[in-house]
């Protein structure tokens, strides 16, 4: 330890003064450091705590630092006593924040509380509401199954009114056919007295047997059509006829002597051929057919997929081309008659025009005049094929050109007849053989005078199904 420099004088004075009176001084030791060591130190600046550390590490003295602890300690104690004046306000101001956290989480809980009472009340609102509505439905949906249950009895009530007005339709549908057919267009096969060639085979070849005349036969009466053998014994040797027995065609289908007569006519001029006309009957046979297929598509309310005019035959001659579209067109009428009514096509032919009509039109043919769908048979549609002509006969080459569909389609049902002694129209009530009788009457101008019979048909049939 070393003195405070302006105590330093003094010191040293006192500090011989004691070392003259005794020499014990030396062996005492600092009671600071507790070391012998007795360079500028004295018991009253120790006392006095007037000194500072000798190698000068911090200057100041041992009063100054006794005088900052005193103070130091009457701050801790003065802050002591403000603690104690102050913890219990503090503690207060804790719990009220610790209440105040309280209160908010409280709060919070309450607010979700209500939260959730407000959702259950909604949801049980919502529930209440959907359970209203779902009554209301319900009652919808047992008032829909009533008016269901209604419409299905009316429904099943109507349907069988429908059947059995069309029951009622289809019988007196086949009435009208029966009569029509009967009285007015009746259909008949006759036979025309020739011999089974097979027969004349077997006279002439005696080394054939039995087995191989009857298969001779029967090859004979089969026919290949539309990827099927069908059964076809109408090879020519029957004829139908329609209206009477001096209208005909062959059972067949073959009209191909019609426009043979018209070439032949054509290029050979005589009188002799007028009276062997067999133009005149099969155009006769269809107009009749052409005639009874219009009436039937009426009676039956079916729409005819070609447009015919009843006066395509009965007009003038007609050209190889243009009577084989005009047939063709009649042939596919009929096969679409049939095929609405449910004829077996089993049974069709679609060349054997006034067959396919017995079979439409007899009376086995339970299906005859009913109202609904129907399938065509595509076989009997692909062999519906037109035949155009080989070649250019006479007709086309003096100028007679193609006939297209809109060009048949759009003429009149009826030609206007020149001939004054025709222009008389029967009346109606007048006798169905007299019109077939003046029908069958040759005449020059056959085709006016069917046109006209046919036309007498017709009114006499309007009357009497009007009459009805």
């Amino acid at each position: 330890m070393v003195l405070s420099p302006d105590v330093l004088p003094g010191c040293v004075m006192l500090e011989s003064v004691d070392d003259a009176e005794g020499l014990y001084v030396a062996v005492e030791r600092c009671p600071l450091c507790s070391t012998s060591r007795r360079r500028l130190t004295c018991a009253r600046c120790v006392q006095a705590g007037d000194f500072v550390y000798f190698d000068g590490r911090n200057t100041e003295r041992y009063a100054d630092k006794l005088e900052r602890l005193k103070k130091l300690k009457e701050e801790k104690e003065l802050n002591r006593t403000n603690y104690e004046l102050l913890f219990p306000q503090k503690w207060k101001i804790m719990s009220c924040k610790m209440k105040i956290e309280q209160l908010k989480e409280a709060v919070a809980w309450g607010n979700e509380e209500v939260k959730n009472k407000e959702l259950l009340v909604r949801s049980q609102e919502e529930a209440q509401r959907l359970q209203r509505r779902a009554g209301r439905h319900q009652e919808k949906r047992d008032k829909i199954e009533r008016h269901n249950r209604r419409l299905g009895e009316l429904l099943e009530r109507r349907s069988k009114e429908q059947q059995s007005r069309l029951s009622q339709l289809a019988a007196l549908r086949r009435e009208h056919i029966l009569e029509l057919t009967t009285h007015i267009f009746p259909t008949q096969e006759e036979k025309q007295g020739s011999r089974d060639p097979a027969d004349v085979v077997a006279e002439c070849d005696s080394a054939l047997t039995s087995s191989t005349v009857s298969e001779l036969a029967e090859a004979r009466r089969t026919t290949y059509l539309s990827g099927r053998w069908i059964w076809d014994d109408q090879n020519g040797e029957t004829s139908i006829s329609i209206t009477g027995p001096p209208v005909t065609l062959p059972s067949n289908g073959d009209c191909s002597a019609y426009y043979s007569w018209v070439e032949e006519k054509s290029t050979n001029q005589g009188p002799e051929l007028d009276h062997i006309n067999p133009a005149h009957t099969i155009s006769a046979a269809l107009c009749y057919a052409t005639q009874l297929v219009t009436i039937l598509s009426h009676i039956l309310d079916v729409n005819l997929p070609k447009k015919l005019c009843n006066s395509e035959f009965c007009g003038e001659n007609l050209s190889r081309y243009r009577f084989t579209r005009a047939l063709s067109k009649l042939n596919t009428n009929v096969l679409h008659l049939c095929f609405s009514q449910h004829v077996d096509s089993e049974k069709l032919h679609p060349h054997h025009t006034l067959r396919n009509i017995m079979f439409l039109v007899a009376p086995d043919n339970e299906n005859l005049g009913r109202t609904g769908p129907f399938e065509v048979s595509a076989d009997l549609e692909e062999s519906m094929e037109f035949v155009e002509p080989e070649a250019a006969g006479p007709a086309e080459e003096s100028g007679d050109e193609a006939v297209t569909d809109d060009e048949t389609d759009l003429g009149t049902d009826w030609e206007t007849v020149p001939s004054p002694r025709f222009c008389d129209i029967p009346s109606q009530s007048m006798d169905l053989s007299q019109s077939a009788l003046q029908v069958s009457q040759p005449s020059a101008n056959a085709g006016g005078m069917i046109s006209s019979a046919a036309a007498s048909v017709t009114s006499w049939f309007k009357a009497y199904t009007g009459q009805r």
